[in-house]
């Protein structure tokens, strides 16, 4: 196993390409594989079968590359994948995901997503969720928990009286 912590960051292009090259190249004939720890999802989606986003210290959703880049199913992956521009796209300005990252010694009960989500609901305040299937990925959502058709017209999960 080789565990590559950015090994791409503050390179040129064609740097880059010469590390994913040889990356890939040990994989193929060492039978090696390759843990990439990097923001660069292009990085990601170049070389990665499988990818899990982390979120203030944990995992907020996991699966393969394709699907957490086309169909995330977590707020915050969905959050990251609109930020980045698509080619031939012309907007003003990009999406951006409101607030700032918590502190690590104040994370927020619950979700530690919960005070940036724009999906948030009561139980995302009060539990952490864990990794739950959701599509093609698992992500730690309190919007994939089995409802029981306990939704509302938009499929968000209803709140009871308590808030939760």
């Amino acid at each position: 196993l080789i565990i590559a912590d950015e090994p791409t960051t503050a390179l040129d292009v064609s740097i880059q390409a010469q590390i994913i090259t040889l990356l890939k190249k040990l994989c193929r004939e060492h039978g090696t594989a390759v843990m990439l720890v990097t923001h660069d999802m292009g990085v990601i989606a170049e070389t990665a079968d499988r990818v899990a986003v982390m979120y203030a210290g944990r995992l907020a959703e996991i699966g393969p590359v394709q699907a957490v880049i086309h169909q995330p199913q977590h707020p915050y992956t969905a959050g990251l994948m609109g930020s980045i521009p698509a080619i031939g796209q012309e907007v003003e300005r990009l999406p951006q995901i409101e607030g700032s990252m918590p502190r690590l010694d104040a994370i927020p009960k619950g979700c530690a997503f919960n005070p940036r989500c724009p999906k948030v609901f009561g139980r995302c305040r009060e539990e952490r969720p864990d990794l739950l299937p959701a599509g093609a990925t698992r992500a730690a959502c309190w919007l994939h928990a089995p409802q029981g058709g306990n939704t509302d017209e938009h499929g968000y999960p209803r709140m009871n009286t308590d808030g939760r």
